[in-house]
């Protein structure tokens, strides 16, 4: 069973987002407790071999997101199931910036999709005719939002969305059409300019997004940010009141890497798999990481909350 074999895996970078300073702080929903080890992603190399389903050899690089943080070490134990293998011509540091973010816009692009239509989302660049969307992105030009924006323009998706003053240049680099969110009627002069888009993907927990979405949307919500002073209750509530509009119009979703890593593994190790292709072979563009020693953990944390627009900050352990 899971609980029965461990590999050790040297950790030599691991990424660092606001999702760690707010679960230090005590305001993260799925890590409560005091005196946890922060981090979810992680990029290292095998200390102990492994045989069977999963083989992985001593000193081979891999790559892996922990269903409940603990990756700000520098020894892991972790089941091989969790693990990927690292391309050998892409960077370490380059790959630490990949797992957690890239694997959440996978999943958001993948819970656009109706009920009608396959379950995951097609390889790059393969969709074509009626499978093209005007998707809405929340901070297209953040770490989250600049990964979605590929993958939509990249499976032919039309997409516009919002930035903030200081990422507008990302996300039009990107070629998204922005709207400036600080205009009260921004969400009807969305819905007036298309029609109607065919999805959104948010992180604010934004309820009057439904009015820009046509008959038969989605709504993809990946956290519910906003400005709520205690951001464990607008999670907590965010999620309740999108899980019981599922089936609503428009219908809403809630996505959870760390859940998907912990009850499909098959589906996540897919994704992050092809995440690392897409960088390695040029067809993504990672952000550019920013490397903070483990030695100097508050200054990573206070960067995390500062990082500069097309950057990640990573850790960077001492070997």
């Amino acid at each position: 069973g899971r609980d029965r074999h461990r590999v050790i895996v040297r950790v030599s970078h691991a990424s660092v987002g606001i999702t760690d300073v707010l679960a230090r702080r005590g305001h993260y929903l799925l890590q409560p407790r005091a005196g946890f080890v922060p981090g979810y992603d992680f990029v290292g190399t095998v200390e102990t071999a492994t045989s069977g389903t999963y083989t992985f050899e001593v000193g081979q690089r891999v790559a892996g997101i922990l269903p409940r943080m603990g990756s700000h070490t520098s020894l892991i134990a972790v089941h091989p199931s969790l693990l990927v293998t690292v391309p050998d011509g892409l960077d370490s540091a380059v790959a630490a910036t990949i797992p957690l973010d890239g694997v959440t816009a996978r999943l958001a692009l993948e819970a656009l999709r109706s009920p009608r239509e396959p379950a995951e989302i097609s390889r790059l660049g393969t969709a074509a005719g009626p499978m093209r969307r005007t998707i809405f992105i929340q901070g297209a030009g953040g770490s989250l939002g600049a990964w979605s924006t590929q993958l939509a323009q990249s499976e032919g998706h039309l997409v516009f969305g919002t930035a903030s003053d200081r990422s507008r240049a990302i996300a039009e680099d990107y070629g998204v059409r922005i709207f400036d969110y600080t205009d009260p009627a921004w969400v009807s002069e969305v819905a007036a300019q298309t029609g109607g888009v065919h999805g959104v993907i948010d992180h604010t927990g934004n309820r009057t997004l439904a009015q820009m979405v046509r008959p038969g949307g989605v709504i993809v919500r990946t956290a519910f940010a906003g400005a709520h002073k205690h951001p464990r209750i607008a999670t907590a509530s965010g999620f309740a009141r999108a899980s019981a509009r599922r089936y609503a119009r428009p219908g809403e979703r809630v996505i959870s890497t760390p859940i998907t890593v912990a009850l499909r593994r098959g589906a996540y190790r897919r994704h992050l798999r092809e995440m690392l292709e897409f960088v390695d072979t040029g067809i993504l563009r990672a952000p550019a990481p920013t490397l903070v020693a483990f030695d100097d953990y508050p200054t990573a944390c206070t960067e995390a909350e500062r990082a500069v627009p097309g950057t990640k900050v990573v850790l960077a352990m001492a070997q």
